[in-house]
């Protein structure tokens, strides 16, 4: 008995092995029939799952940071935001390998309730002075920092918090620098 070769493309005709091109070597065609019989079942699985809309683990649809419960809250910053976050600052810095949560809600988090902005992480100068103290050449760090801290920290917040992040130019958007810091009031 001939064995068919279904290698082909599905709208030709199968062929028997005898009617297979001269330049096809007969361990060829076992890898290429397995390659195709694999690319099918591929294609059929993709297919199958596109069509049920994909595996239903069960899990709810996630909650938006504004519509969580305070206990929502507290495990989505455990598990989600406080170890992306730890991985950006130690990216920038190794010193915050021990980063935990009073790192930025302080030593009295739990009596505020985790509440922010945080008055023991260091306030910012207002609008006016802000510029003038960064840029000041005796302290480049002040520059690197902020650059930092403006470039990555509150962009990465934001989407975490899902939450538009504020943009200076427009006016417009929720999350900024004063959701964590107090601003300090300077006297004229």
């Amino acid at each position: 008995m001939r064995s068919m070769n279904t290698a082909g493309p599905a709208a030709n005709e199968a062929r028997t092995d005898t009617q297979q091109p001269a330049h096809v070597a007969p361990s060829d065609r076992r890898t290429t029939r397995g390659s195709t019989v694999m690319r099918r079942i591929s294609m059929a699985a993709c297919l199958f799952v596109a069509a049920c809309g994909g595996a239903d683990d069960g899990e709810p649809d996630p909650v938006a940071w504004t519509d969580m419960s305070f206990a929502e809250r507290t495990t989505y910053m455990n598990n989600v935001v406080m170890p992306r976050m730890k991985e950006v600052f130690v990216a920038y810095d190794a010193k915050y390998a021990s980063m935990d949560c009073t790192t930025c809600h302080g030593d009295d988090a739990v009596e505020r309730a985790y509440a922010m902005p945080n008055p023991q992480i260091a306030p910012l100068l207002g609008e006016e002075e802000f510029p003038e103290w960064v840029s000041d050449p005796e302290h480049p760090e002040r520059m690197e920092w902020t650059d930092f801290m403006y470039n990555q920290v509150v962009p990465e917040m934001a989407d975490l918090l899902q939450v538009a992040r504020y943009d200076p130019m427009t006016g417009t958007g929720e999350f900024s620098c004063n959701n964590c810091h107090t601003v300090e009031d300077v006297e004229p």
